[in-house]
């Protein structure tokens, strides 16, 4: 096909991606996709129809894929070389794709994939400054106020205001982070794409399996809360289409009014998500405000937290060891159900009275009087405490 040649042309003379497909629709008389490995649109011909930024309907596995989905007949061609996925050029029609275009499909991928290659080339270099900003944001690398302002402007930022700071991650399984980097790439990309539909000029960060979200923030900090809330919510239904649910989890620090600090929100919102990790039976967003004792113990060595479980729980774990019961599972379950009896009976299928006996049972046990407030606190302490020792001997 003589005209691919005009394409061709157009990439020595510097045209965009964008360009290069509008010119490949006329020439097939077809709509043209290009989206990265995981089905994210870059470029199409029709942006009503399939707008830039959104994932397609379905997967591509194979080199080539032919199919149908809604109204559109599709070929799909893999944009690789030396064995790796570049992303896919698809050629989409409603009233069925004619049989002759199909052989210089490839053809044309091989020129979108030098075009793509350029382009992202492009790309990860603003990536990389950017990325470096971001860095020295959270890190607290910058001589001054007035130096961060100055940069952050650079990338159409307005650190003159507040921002807020939410750290997600991914976690297909209940005790073990993704380490898939191709699924956690594709999670970041999703993640990203559906914070820029509600927050365009969010600052975004993809820090090894997390995706670390500032965002401008109104001056009250309880409208501040219930956005991020609301954009969390927002963003597990992105997610969900593509993995389990319950995968996400989220971490918030605390407020603050200059975009200067946002270094201390950073640390204080990866300390509220590993604690989700270990104390939450719950998987969603955590905040460090919300946060008590937990606070204390994320910061104590690991003997020292053995040692005090040790002293406060260390014969009711052993009474369970050598006689088969359970009553740490009980005692935690009081807890978490908030001594509501009749919910706590309903978990275990018993009689709230047997689980009174029960209860009283751990108190003699333990040698202390379990209806005492200081003594329920210190047990709760406790547990706590014991679930980050379970959690690090694991790590």
């Amino acid at each position: 096909m003589e005209n691919l040649m005009e394409v061709i042309d157009l990439i020595v003379k510097g045209g965009s991606l964008a360009h290069l497909v509008q010119r490949l629709a006329g020439i097939f008389n077809a709509g043209i996709i290009v989206t990265n490995p995981w089905g994210k649109i870059l470029a199409t011909s029709d942006p009503l129809a399939f707008p830039p930024g959104r994932y397609l309907p379905f997967s591509l596995r194979t080199p080539q894929t032919q199919g149908t989905f809604e109204q559109w007949s599709y070929f799909a061609q893999a944009l690789n070389t030396g064995g790796t996925v570049y992303g896919y050029l698809l050629i989409v029609k409603e009233q069925g794709l004619p049989s002759e275009i199909i052989p210089h499909i490839t053809q044309a991928a091989q020129i979108i994939l030098l075009a793509l290659a350029k382009e992202q080339a492009v790309v990860a270099t603003e990536r990389r400054y950017r990325t470096d900003f971001l860095y020295d944001l959270l890190y607290n690398n910058f001589e001054s106020k007035e130096a961060m302002v100055a940069r952050g402007q650079l990338w159409g930022w307005d650190l003159n205001r507040p921002h807020m700071l939410m750290v997600i991650e991914l976690r297909l399984f209940r005790d073990e982070a993704s380490s898939d980097s191709a699924t956690v790439e594709q999670f970041q990309g999703l993640a990203s794409t559906a914070v820029l539909e509600k927050y365009p000029h969010a600052m975004l960060l993809p820090r090894g399996q997390q995706l670390v979200i500032i965002l401008p923030t109104p001056e009250e900090e309880k409208v501040a809360r219930q956005k991020l809330t609301e954009l969390f919510d927002y963003l597990v239904r992105a997610v969900a289409r593509y993995f389990p649910p319950g995968s996400l989890l989220g971490g918030v620090g605390l407020f603050y009014p200059s975009a200067s600090e946002l270094y201390l929100s950073f640390q204080e919102a990866k300390i509220a998500l590993e604690i989700g990790k270990h104390l939450r039976r719950e998987q969603g967003l955590v905040f460090f405000a919300d946060l008590g004792v937990e606070k204390l113990l994320y910061h104590l060595p690991s003997p020292l937290l053995e040692e005090y479980c040790q002293q406060t729980i260390g014969k009711l774990e052993e009474y369970d060891k050598t006689h088969g019961t359970n009553y740490v599972e009980v005692l935690e379950s009081f807890f978490q159900f908030n001594g509501d009896f009749q919910a706590l009976a309903q978990h275990f299928y018993l009689h709230p009275n047997t689980l009174r006996y029960r209860l009283q049972k751990i108190g003699e046990i333990l040698g202390l009087d379990i209806h005492s407030l200081e003594s329920l606190s210190n047990l709760l302490v406790a547990l706590k405490a014991r679930a980050f020792v379970k959690r690090w001997s694991k790590a």
